[in-house]
This record gives C-alpha cells, sequence and structure tokens, in this order.
C-alpha cells in the first residue's frame, strides 16, 4: 500500500469517447519533397554576379549538407574547404540560406490542387513555407513562426477546427514531385515525406515523417486524441511523480508554448550555441545568435545524433499533462485510375499545368502526382483524464480498513499504544510516589510548583493519611472491645456448663 502511494500518485483514465471534434485543433500537415532544389531555380540564382565564381556542382555540394545534417559526420576536412572557399568570396552563412530558400520548392510549385472542408479557396493561405530539418518544407495550420534573423514569420491566426469526420470535411491536396527538376534530394526514393502533428509542434521530418511516392492516391485517417490533468495532480504531486509537466511549470527559450518536441528542439539549440557557438537556420534563435558557418556542421550534426539518442538524460524534457496527439491510419492505391482523364478535376489540373490531355498527361500523373487526403476517422475524439490514484484520505481508509482486517485494530488503538508506550512514561516519571510524601511530611513547604500543578499538595496528602490512620486505631479498639466481650461470653457459657454436669 505505502509502494503504489509513493511510486503510482495518480492514475490516467478514460473520461469520454464522445470529445466533440470541434474542441480539438485539426492537425498541422507538413509535406516535404524529396528534392530540396529545383534544377531550374538553382541554375537562375547562379547567374547572380555574386556568385560568379561559384560552379553549380559546389553549390550543389553546400545545398547537400544544409539539407541532411547526417552528412557532415567525419566530413571535416571539405566542410572546411568549403568554408574557407566562401569566406574568401564574401559569401556568408545568411547567404547560403537565401540560396537554399529561393531554389527550393516552393508550396505552389507542390501544391497543384488545394481542397478544405470541400472549397479550393482560401486553402492556399493556410500554407507556411518554413525551414525544418529536411531543408524547406510546406506545413498546412502550422503555429506562430517567427525568425528576425532569417526574415520569417507566419501563423499569426488560430489554428482551424472541424466539426465533422470523413475525407470531405478534411484537407485534400494534389502534389506534385516534378521528377525531372530534381538536384539535391534526401532520400533514394521519389516522391514526400508527410508529417501529421500538432500546430504548435517543430516538425521533426528526420524522425517522424511517412513516406508516399508519385502515382498514388493516399488516405491518411487521424484519431484525435486529448488528455488533461486535475488541479489537486498539478498541486500535490512533484512532476518527477507524476512524469508530465503542467501549462508553466517549465519555460522555453524559443517557444511560446511547451510540447515535447519543442523542448528537445529549444534544448538542442542552446547545446549547439554553448559547444558550436552557433545555431543551425532550422532551429529558431534571436538576434544574438550567430548562424553556423560551413565547418560547424560536424558540430551540430554531433549535437543533434547525442539529443536524438541520449534525448531524456541530456534535456530533461517530460511531455506535457495536457497534450493532444494525433493517430494516423494509412490506407493507399494506385492513381490515377481508369476514368480520372474524364473528370473535372483532371480538366483543371491540366490546365493549371499546362499538360497535353490525352495519354502524355496520364503519364505524367503516374510518374509525378500523387493525392493527399488528411481528415478525422471518427466523429468524435477520446479523452484521457489524469488524477491522484491515492490522496491522504484514501491512504488512511484503506491503511485503517487493512488494520481493522488483519489486526483487528483501529486508529483508537493505535492511539492507546502511544499512549502507553510513550506518554504514559512523562506521567509517571513525574509522579511522587505515597510512600515518599509520608517519610517527608516536612518537606512540603519547599514543593516545586510543577508538582504543586500536576498531584495534590504534601499537606493535604499528610492530612488525609493521619485521617486515614486515626480512622483505622478507632477501627482497631472498637475490634479490640468486641473481642474481648466475646471471650467474656464464652468463659460464661464454659461455666454454666461445667456447673451442670456436677449437679
Amino acid at each position: 500500500m505505502w509502494h503504489k502511494w509513493v511510486e503510482s500518485p495518480v492514475l490516467t483514465s478514460v473520461e469520454t469517447q464522445l470529445y466533440p471534434l470541434n474542441n480539438i485543433f485539426f492537425p498541422a500537415v507538413t509535406i516535404c519533397n524529396v528534392n530540396k532544389v529545383s534544377r531550374r531555380k538553382l541554375q537562375e540564382a547562379m547567374e547572380h554576379p555574386k556568385y560568379a565564381n561559384v560552379s553549380y556542382s559546389k553549390m550543389q555540394l553546400t545545398l547537400r549538407y544544409m539539407t541532411k545534417l547526417d552528412r557532415a559526420i567525419d566530413n571535416e576536412k571539405e566542410l572546411k574547404e568549403l568554408d574557407e572557399f566562401y569566406k574568401s568570396r564574401n559569401i556568408s552563412a545568411l547567404d547560403l540560406f537565401k540560396i537554399l530558400e529561393e531554389t527550393a520548392p516552393s508550396c505552389s510549385d507542390i501544391v497543384m490542387d488545394c481542397n478544405w472542408l470541400g472549397l479550393t479557396y482560401p486553402c492556399m493561405e493556410y500554407f507556411s513555407f518554413l525551414p525544418t530539418d529536411d531543408g524547406m518544407c510546406c506545413t498546412f495550420n502550422g503555429g506562430k513562426y517567427f525568425d528576425s534573423m532569417l526574415g520569417i514569420e507566419s501563423g499569426a491566426s488560430e489554428p482551424l477546427r472541424v466539426n465533422g469526420n470523413g475525407y470531405r470535411m478534411g484537407l485534400n491536396l494534389v502534389i506534385d514531385a516534378n521528377v525531372e527538376d530534381y538536384s539535391v534530394t534526401t532520400g533514394k526514393f521519389d516522391g514526400f515525406k508527410i508529417l501529421v502533428h500538432a500546430p504548435e509542434e517543430f516538425a521533426d521530418i528526420s524522425d517522424r515523417a511517412l513516406v508516399i511516392g508519385p502515382g498514388t492516391e493516399t488516405f491518411v485517417a487521424v484519431k484525435g486524441t486529448t488528455s488533461f490533468n486535475t488541479e489537486d495532480v498539478a498541486r500535490e504531486v512533484t512532476p518527477n511523480k507524476r512524469q508530465c509537466l503542467v501549462e508553466g511549470e517549465k519555460e522555453l527559450t524559443y517557444f511560446q508554448r511547451y510540447s515535447r518536441s519543442a523542448c528537445f528542439v529549444d534544448c538542442s539549440t542552446r547545446i549547439m550555441q554553448k559547444d558550436c557557438k552557433c545555431r543551425p537556420y532550422f532551429f529558431r534563435g534571436d538576434n544574438n545568435s550567430r548562424l553556423c558557418e560551413m565547418t560547424s556542421y560536424t558540430c551540430i550534426s554531433e549535437v543533434y545524433e547525442k539529443v536524438r539518442s541520449q534525448g531524456d538524460k541530456t534535456c530533461d524534457c517530460l511531455p506535457p499533462c495536457s497534450d493532444t496527439r494525433y493517430e494516423p491510419e494509412i490506407s493507399y492505391a494506385s492513381f490515377p485510375g481508369h476514368g480520372f482523364n474524364l473528370t473535372r478535376t483532371f480538366k483543371r489540373l491540366v490546365n493549371k499545368r499546362n499538360l497535353s490531355s490525352g495519354t502524355d498527361g496520364t503519364e505524367y500523373f503516374k510518374s509525378n502526382v500523387a493525392i493527399l487526403h488528411v481528415y478525422y476517422k471518427e466523429k468524435t475524439g477520446m479523452r484521457y483524464r489524469t488524477d491522484i490514484r491515492f490522496g491522504i484520505e484514501d491512504f488512511i481508509s484503506a491503511m485503517g480498513g487493512l488494520l481493522g482486517l488483519g489486526l483487528g485494530m483501529s486508529f483508537i488503538s493505535v492511539i492507546e499504544l502511544l499512549y502507553f508506550f510513550c506518554a504514559r512514561r512523562f506521567f509517571v516519571r513525574h509522579r511522587t510516589a505515597p510512600d515518599q510524601a509520608i517519610q517527608k511530611p516536612p518537606n512540603c513547604q519547599t514543593e516545586t510548583s510543577e508538582v504543586k500543578n500536576v498531584w495534590p499538595s504534601c499537606i493535604t496528602l499528610t492530612s488525609s493519611i493521619m485521617t486515614a490512620e486515626s480512622s483505622l486505631d478507632g477501627r482497631n479498639n472498637n475490634l479490640a472491645v468486641g473481642i474481648d466481650a466475646s471471650k467474656k461470653t464464652i468463659q460464661s457459657t464454659e461455666d454454666m456448663t461445667d456447673e451442670n454436669e456436677s449437679q
């Protein structure tokens, strides 16, 4: 009982399976093209006079290191050469980020058609073009993002909500990989990396993204699950025992709202600034932080891998007690199907991309285009409640029941035992024995005030004893008189008996 009370003070249970969907934010959807750099855009960017002495292949190699950190491990020599090369031409780390931002496939390049709740407008207005650990990506319904050094600000409005389930009440996208325009990739396949996450979370594409390829139609049915804690948990149980953090217990430096992924990013940023003296472009920072040069990519990649492998030991990022999780169920089919070229969607997309409406157009869709649906699977969500398993009242009640059942004891019995072994000794130690009071009547006047307050005074005790003795003396005298009278009666009886015998 004691072990359970100490080690497992909280209990998480299902509060309801009918939690309304409009109380849950619709998830953010981050889409990353496997191709990080458009070949056409990079060729155009290299025409700028500032990059006149930089070859296409050297810039391509630089962007490969910037979009996939693990490439920097054990390549210090090549990174140092690149860094010296750019410094000699006065090209800074910010300039290299701007090249990456300008040459990456934009949201309008990736999204051929966007439909939100059955409407094409204003679907594209909910997209943001943001840096991630997998390069530049497009995020739908993302949280607020601000980086003054990079000049990025987006997501000022509140995240979106829906009132129903099914793919018609969600996000429907037609996305174009444009395979012919590949230049710098982060995978060994064609297609996209997709991540469904909470709006305020950092999109850690490298660790959690799912993959969809061209020529497929993918359905992502999401189950929304929320959790919360009671006020008693926040007030009476420490974070280490409940294994979660309530709102306001831990403040992050670069994020307004706490989440587990945001905590790891915040921790990684601070470690990188301490060990590497800089931060990568895809981690937020302030104006005092410096963007990492090419020579620092080995350092930040090592820190990033360390946090990923030893995150809890390094950063102490407990999950939030009140959180929203999105559990996806994925199904897919081949695309386009027979008859797709007769639909209005096909005609609209062909006109938008200036494609052929014949066989060539259909082949382009098979090798470049995918369809993505993200929606809630159920009409309601699941809600979990974290409450105290054993309060102090429950613990006392349970202990009393066990003691009464097993030993026949109650708390009154416990109090009596405490009195017998503890309090009684105190009173016995301070009590004056009667024999001492009888032997020392003259010292009654010197008796301490403490004893007077607890026991009767020596004078009163002595007088009581003398009265008792006088009573005993009186009783003894009466007893002696009675005995004498009895003796006389017996003697007279014996004399009378002797006279009768003689006669």
